[in-house]
């Protein structure tokens, strides 16, 4: 909303007004449309172009009409010369921006956006190449995760809003990220000069620092959930095949890890058997994780509240929906990265089904992937929060969690990490939960990166 205010401010008050571009995931382009049509009128509304799906075909100059020398070259496309048309606020995705680059650099940007600016994290990578490429006069990079993996993320937004503010890439890693990371004796020196130098040029909000919010409590009770006698013999008898293979490399390590996630997540997935071939009553002997699930949104139903589940796997999202269904007699809705978005999708884009959810009355369920959902929506009708799969990273986990944990929430927000244990041995789930909870410690400065979990963290899992 202060973005859109800024760009509202501009285009009312400058004399010839140059275009906005707006940089977004897809799955926020819709929540973008619908903040400008909730709090402006038209004078806003009607400048807006909403640059993706069936819009975007139609401004696409077609493939076969250009030279051979294009067709045959890496270049994936152009937009028409009278693509803007009179639109002064342009909203498309980071995709779109990187495979029709040369179309973007030829219009003159008074104000450039990236929202998750995240995605542009990566040197060197096509996707923040082009929009390191755009002509822009101002430039705002928006996140809630700087620091996602390491502090060369940092540079990287720099380099894009404010270019050689910070020394090259190779200088500040020997500088600054080295000694940073390392815990060496220069940390708290060099920590300190980094963030000075881009203080300036930073505005930090905490919700705590512009939002009354009411309490978030983590249910600490659901961490304890006793792996069951079948998880126990699909334990073993996967970590005694690890144990007699000699070469114990990268790959099979993780192939391990796979196999140990899934058996603590929903055994079931172990097994060549389907939903529909496990009855309930035993699934739920065998899946403490999913017995778990239905107890607590009993709960959560006699109370008359809303719950999103959290889980990137689309297996283990249609195994809820199916036992969900087959329990509360409705089908909760499922939105992942095959959830269409824009007009295409109808009643069934991402937006409407969210709006969908939060209009409805009462108790609901709502599954949604950490991956391709878990940063951007408003979804604050809901109150109670499920991790059923962990992230490998803190900051995505509580990105997640945010999406009801924001301004406009009126309840107090619960958050569930079940967690599957065994009082001989330290679970998959077990381990992964306090390499977590130390990263989401550490992460608590900006300029601390914990990164996604290493494979030598995994070293004594056996």
């Amino acid at each position: 909303l202060q973005l859109l205010s800024l760009i509202a401010w501009y285009l009312e008050h400058a004399k010839n007004p140059e275009p906005v571009l707006v940089i977004a995931p897809v799955s926020l382009l819709e929540n973008w449309q619908a903040e400008v049509d909730k709090f402006f009128d038209d004078r806003l509304g009607k400048l807006v172009l909403p640059l993706y799906g069936k819009l975007l075909r139609e401004r696409k100059v077609r493939r076969s009409t250009l030279v051979d020398e294009l067709q045959a070259s890496q270049i994936k496309g152009f937009l028409r010369p009278d693509w803007l048309g009179n639109a002064k606020l342009v909203l498309t995705t980071y995709e779109t921006l990187r495979d029709l680059e040369f179309s973007f650099a030829k219009v003159k940007w008074s104000i450039m956006i990236c929202d998750e600016a995240q995605k542009i994290k990566t040197p060197g990578a096509l996707m923040t190449h082009s929009a390191k490429a755009q002509n822009a006069r101002f430039k705002v990079a928006c996140t809630g995760t700087p620091v996602e993996n390491s502090l060369a993320d940092l540079w990287c937004l720099f380099d894009f809003i404010q270019p050689g503010l910070i020394v090259p890439l190779l200088e500040f890693c020997r500088v600054y990220r080295r000694p940073i990371e390392d815990n060496s004796d220069e940390n708290n020196e060099r920590l300190e000069e980094l963030r000075k130098l881009v203080d300036p040029q930073v505005l930090r909000r905490m919700k705590s620092d512009v939002a009354d919010l009411p309490d978030k409590l983590i249910d600490e009770g659901c961490r304890n959930l006793a792996l069951s006698i079948y998880q126990q013999g699909l334990y073993e008898q996967v970590t005694s095949i690890f144990q007699s293979q000699q070469n114990k490399n990268g790959s099979v390590i993780l192939g391990l890890l796979h196999r140990l996630r899934s058996i603590c997540a929903d055994p079931r997935e172990s097994g060549v058997e389907s939903v529909n071939e496990v009855h309930f009553t035993a699934h739920c002997q065998r899946s403490p994780k999913l017995a778990w699930l239905i107890t607590q949104l009993e709960r959560i139903r006699s109370v008359d509240q809303k719950v999103i589940i959290f889980t990137e796997f689309k297996d283990l999202q249609r195994m809820i929906q199916h036992r969900t269904r087959e329990h509360f007699g409705f089908s909760p809705i499922i939105i992942n990265g095959g959830t269409k978005v824009g007009s295409e999708g109808g009643t069934n884009s991402r937006q409407a089904l969210i709006d969908a959810f939060q209009q409805k009355p009462g108790f609901c369920i709502l599954v949604l992937s950490t991956t391709a959902v878990g940063f951007g929506v408003n979804i604050q009708a809901a109150n109670h929060v499920i991790h059923f799969t962990r992230a490998w990273n803190p900051a995505k986990e509580d990105q997640a969690t945010d999406r009801a944990y924001r301004i406009g929430q009126e309840n107090i927000v619960h958050v569930y990490y079940p967690t599957v244990t065994s009082s001989t041995f330290q679970t998959f789930e077990e381990k992964l939960d306090n390499i977590l909870e130390i990263k989401r410690q550490l992460a608590s400065d900006m300029l601390n990166g914990t990164g996604e979990i290493d494979i030598s963290e995994w070293s004594n899992i056996i």
